[in-house]
């Protein structure tokens, strides 16, 4: 099932006294302390309602509305997990979904299509664990002439765009892509 995060004031006291010393030590480094959740792992529904999506080409409008438990963080966000909450990542590799648990989509709608075929197949074993989405947006206009991003790295594409080429850049007719993945997490302190 999907879990809704909340933030533990005592890893956040400890989190930012971590920066501060950071900071010190590197001060070209200046890395801003954190004061909300959202700061690293922002709800999808709130992503979306300040992104400017009208800059962007949209392929696709998402066409679900619940999206509780779907978060839109940077690469690796999930290694900020346990710093903040009272979750950490399940390094469950004998799930029945870990091969299957990441990919690639052009809404979190589509995402959590797929989510739902996972829940459906491996009922038994997701029915009694807990699970966060997180999504990274990878926007075309930001990556570079030459190497970057590319679709076979990242997992299935899930989405309705025909790739024509390796690099996001090289493509025509989509603006950003997100790269997802369902992180089953577990309780610590």
């Amino acid at each position: 099932m999907l879990i809704t995060l909340t933030l533990n004031e005592a890893k956040l006291v400890q989190y930012n006294e971590t920066i501060r010393q950071i900071n010190k030590d590197y001060p070209d480094w200046n890395k801003p302390e954190v004061t909300t959740l959202d700061q690293k792992f922002i709800p999808y529904n709130k992503f979306s309602a300040y992104a400017d999506w009208d800059t962007f080409i949209v392929l696709q409008q998402d066409y679900r509305k619940d999206f509780e438990g779907i978060y839109v963080c940077p690469l690796n966000g999930n290694h900020s997990l346990e710093l903040l909450t009272n979750y950490r990542e399940a390094k469950n590799y004998k799930s029945p979904i870990y091969f299957r648990d990441y990919g690639v989509a052009d809404n979190a709608s589509q995402v959590m299509d797929y989510y739902d075929e996972l829940f459906s197949k491996h009922f038994d074993y997701m029915s009694v664990k807990k699970f966060i989405i997180l999504l990274n947006p990878i926007f075309r206009k930001s990556q570079p002439e030459y190497g970057g991003w590319r679709w076979h790295k990242w997992g299935p594409y899930i989405g309705v765009h025909d790739i024509k080429c390796e690099y996001l850049y090289n493509e025509e007719g989509i603006d950003y892509v997100y790269a997802f993945k369902i992180l089953e997490v577990e309780e610590c302190n």
